[in-house]
């Protein structure tokens, strides 16, 4: 059943009601734990929380196959070359990683470990060469190259069946953080507000003394001397509407205005690229390798991107690596 006509029969699909209020909490936790102290507001957000993770979990119903992280994978995983460096950085995030860590110290769990892999793609324009059919090289030939960073292992799953139902409350947790920072630029951008106010109330009650470090009241952005009371309207209704957000009530109207619309602030799909060895965006004809990903977008105007891959590893795959880059082990026990 889709998102929707679950949301419309009030539908829990595969989340208990346990699970929705630890949802609610990790979000009023992450925003403002004093939220929690209105009257009713977790049960103002019952309902869009539950939504909300409905909506996450219907939208990572399909990964790309997993990854396979074994060192044998990294050579016939295409995938693979193209994501990392050199088998070097693949070790290591294995090694850095505290949820595989985690995963592996129960040895009750399965040999196999199913990741969630997130990295930040970033996509940027080039001048390079092109081969032609004709064996010629082209040079000065406009070209788009993708490249993955900030690589991070978020959770490991004893199945894929397993990570494909808590990708969905992955997703959900990526929402609550990115809500998290909004309120945070939000107060950082009333605190300079605030510095700027002050300002304008020095500089009019300086008017026509002497001061000794007049420059210090003055920033490049600063107005006029004769344009003062008007910027201290404009900073005085700017101040009170952003005091109105950012109180409690104003922060309890904004987490019910996304949880009740996730589907403004958070998108995922799954995207298809063709890439040479370079990360150059190609065709199958040219030689591209196809990557398939799952593409998380956080936000309604400045859009994050997140690229969300599932992968593989078991117990006797990491031994193999640390015998092969045993420095990757060394360093990691020295840093504890």
């Amino acid at each position: 059943m889709s998102f929707f006509l679950t949301r419309w029969f009030g539908g829990a699909g595969q989340w208990s009601r346990r699970d929705v209020q630890q949802a609610i909490d990790r979000l009023i936790e992450q925003v403002d734990p004093k939220i929690s102290l209105l009257p009713r507001s977790q049960q103002q957000l019952h309902r869009g929380v539950r939504d909300t993770l409905l909506y996450t979990s219907d939208l990572i119903e399909h990964l790309p196959p997993p990854l396979d992280f074994s060192p044998a994978g990294y050579t016939t995983d295409r995938r693979i070359g193209l994501l990392f460096a050199s088998p070097d950085s693949l070790c290591q995030l294995l090694c850095d990683s505290a949820a595989l860590q985690a995963y592996f110290s129960q040895p009750s769990n399965p040999d196999d470990a199913y990741l969630l892999l997130v990295m930040h793609p970033q996509f940027r324009q080039r001048l390079g060469s092109q081969l032609l059919a004709d064996g010629q090289v082209q040079n000065d030939v406009p070209q788009q190259v993708i490249s993955f960073e900030n690589h991070s292992i978020l959770a490991a799953y004893d199945s894929m069946d397993t990570l494909q139902r808590m990708a969905g409350m992955e997703a959900y947790n990526a929402l609550c953080r990115d809500v998290a920072r909004r309120v945070s630029l939000l107060d950082g951008y009333r605190q300079q507000l605030e510095a700027e106010r002050q300002r304008v109330l020095l500089r009019l009650a300086s008017q026509g003394q002497t001061l000794i470090n007049s420059d210090a009241l003055t920033a490049k952005d600063d107005v006029s001397d004769a344009d003062l009371p008007k910027r201290r309207q404009v900073l005085d209704a700017e101040l009170a509407r952003i005091a109105g957000q950012l109180s409690l009530p104003g922060k309890l109207d904004f987490l019910r205005e996304i949880v009740r619309h996730p589907e403004r602030y958070l998108k995922v799909g799954t995207e298809s690229a063709y890439l040479d060895r370079m990360g150059v965006v190609t065709t199958p004809e040219q030689g591209g390798a196809r990557l398939d990903f799952g593409l998380v977008q956080l936000g309604e105007h400045n859009v994050r991107e997140r690229v969300v891959f599932a992968a593989r590893v078991s117990r006797s795959d990491l031994k193999q690596w640390h015998e092969r880059w045993p420095q990757q082990e060394q360093a990691v026990g020295s840093s504890r």
